[in-house]
């Protein structure tokens, strides 16, 4: 993406948020809506090349706080990985591990201030500064309700409120790749683990898992996994069962289905994750 591309982004994003015109599949968290303490309880990814969706970047950073060899990332929107790159001054420099609210509520022009001063290391990063800067100036330095989801609940990650944790991890290179998981994906790699969030609970189509079954199948070593996660408080009992049913239909198997937690807030354990695995050719 040329710096010609990234103003026309900043343009077309603020234009569809001052419209009330972005779709919630293009928006995204604030920090994640995941138990990810638990779900890395669950599943190990200690020296193992990860594919992750990038979206909060808290995946991003529990999978590399947990020893992952290396990870690469995708997302349907660019904005995902801009705000890694928010994500990573506010840790560095304001030391703390999200943007203020009042970022995303009434403006904030520390962070503006903050971007001003940064010095990028690579191109990606680069258009992250112009993003910001250009998409603030034209925001009164806030980022539109209608791009983020505001947390409500805070959710446990395996690096705890550490910013210590985890501020070494930003002198790693992050490779990202912009991407529908519905249609034909480019990367060449294969992977011993896929984290795909809840990204399964958007297909609408029929076409769309089996798309979704080809990416699964053509990014997984053998014996590898793609770890799914369930929306908080969705209904997906046909919809996962229709899936389940396309997914596994080939060189796919149900590998766990049933990850769950117990949630003190609601007395109940919560359903958490679930994961296919590629059997071996």
């Amino acid at each position: 993406m040329n710096h010609e591309q990234v103003r026309q982004l900043v343009l077309d994003t603020y234009f569809h948020s001052q419209e009330h015109f972005y779709h919630p599949q293009y928006m995204i968290y604030q920090e994640t809506n995941e138990n990810l303490l638990e779900l890395f309880r669950y599943y190990d990814v200690k020296d193992k090349d990860v594919l992750s969706v990038l979206a909060s970047s808290d995946q991003v950073l529990s999978c590399y706080y947990c020893g992952a060899k290396s990870i690469d990332t995708f997302d349907k929107v660019y904005l995902t990985l801009f705000y890694y790159y928010l994500r990573k001054w506010v840790i560095l420099y304001q030391k703390q591990l999200y943007p203020s609210h009042s970022f995303f509520e009434s403006g904030d022009k520390n962070i503006y201030d903050l971007i001003c001063q940064v010095r990028p290391t690579n191109i990606d990063e680069e258009n992250a500064i112009i993003f910001w800067k250009y998409y603030l100036e034209l925001n009164q330095f806030k980022a539109d309700k209608y791009l983020f989801y505001l947390s409500i609940i805070k959710q446990p990650k395996p690096f705890g409120d550490s910013i210590d944790r985890i501020k070494g991890i930003f002198d790693k290179e992050i490779s990202f790749t912009c991407m529908d998981f519905f249609k034909d994906t480019t990367i060449q790699k294969k992977y011993d683990v896929l984290l795909l969030s809840n990204i399964l609970e958007y297909a609408s189509t029929q076409k769309q898992l089996y798309f979704a079954r080809r990416n699964i199948e053509s990014l997984l070593k053998d014996d590898g996994i793609a770890i799914c996660t369930y929306l908080r408080n969705r209904d997906t009992s046909y919809a996962h069962k229709k899936e389940v049913h396309i997914l596994t239909s080939h060189s796919l198997k149900l590998d766990r289905d049933n990850c769950t937690y117990y949630e003190p807030l609601w007395n109940d354990r919560i359903k958490l994750a679930y994961s296919y695995q590629l059997k071996k050719k």
